[in-house]
């Protein structure tokens, strides 16, 4: 099964103005690949007022439901 990273940035309550940045990341092979990747993303935003919010994603088969 193949695993996708899901990543969403966006402008906190205290920031000026608006600000979102949505990505997905394909290719994982496992959800803990994918989480482990994951882990260091909130330093991006580390000091600023922008949140980070992730999430991973199982990539759905043709025809599932």
């Amino acid at each position: 099964m193949e695993w996708i990273l899901l990543i969403y940035v966006y402008a906190g309550i205290l920031a000026k103005g608006d600000s979102v940045a949505l990505t997905t990341i394909p290719g994982y092979s496992s959800k803990d690949a994918c989480e482990q990747s994951a882990r260091d993303l909130p330093k991006l935003v580390k000091g600023t007022t922008k949140k980070v919010v992730y999430v991973c994603l199982a990539k759905a088969t043709q025809g599932a439901k």
